[in-house]
């Protein structure tokens, strides 16, 4: 979640076939993998019941609410007929221009948002590139060995992103 400062637990555990099921098509609803939907839901159960420290809920609040303003500019970008492979950029750029996504951001990552080697950074970055790609369908584009292409960037709050060759009209519209 945020880096340095989170020890993560792998936890397994037995569900009822019925119940996976349901969570699965929550999570397609959702537009998340069902085990990240399980983790979704476990860390707002726990904020809720007030089991979290207030700050460490705050900040899994404000990582949600990047994400998702990201995800909504990318999905707006591809509902004004601007998709292009570089939608993720687009979309990050839109994002740095309105103040108030790019204050949260700083605050978030606790540092210049254009310095390099922020481990806070890396991980909101990947997740806001993975939910956009998510939240618009989109289709990466690979490279001769069936890998994601990558495209590094300068100048930017990122330094690379996977572009795409197509997104679902329908995962954009409102």
């Amino acid at each position: 979640m945020s880096g340095s400062d989170t020890n993560a637990v792998k936890l397994s555990l037995r569900v009822d076939g019925p119940i996976y099921a349901a969570l699965q098509q929550d999570a397609r609803s959702e537009k998340r993998e069902v085990t990240e939907h399980i983790q979704r839901i476990l860390a707002e159960f726990v904020i809720a019941k007030k089991l979290l420290d207030a700050e460490k809920a705050k900040e899994y609040q404000l990582m949600w609410s990047l994400v998702a303003r990201a995800v909504e500019a990318a999905q707006l970008i591809c509902r004004n007929g601007e998709f292009g492979s570089n939608i993720t950029y687009k979309a990050i750029q839109a994002c740095m221009a309105d103040k108030s996504w790019a204050s949260d951001y700083e605050k978030y990552v606790q540092d210049n948002p254009y310095k390099h080697g922020n481990p806070r950074k890396g991980t909101i970055n990947k997740e806001i590139g993975f939910r956009i790609r998510e939240g618009i369908d989109g289709q990466v584009i690979k490279t001769s060995d069936g890998k994601p292409a990558k495209v590094t960037v300068t100048g930017s709050i990122i330094q690379s992103y996977t572009p795409m060759k197509t997104f679902a009209q329908t995962a954009v519209q409102d």
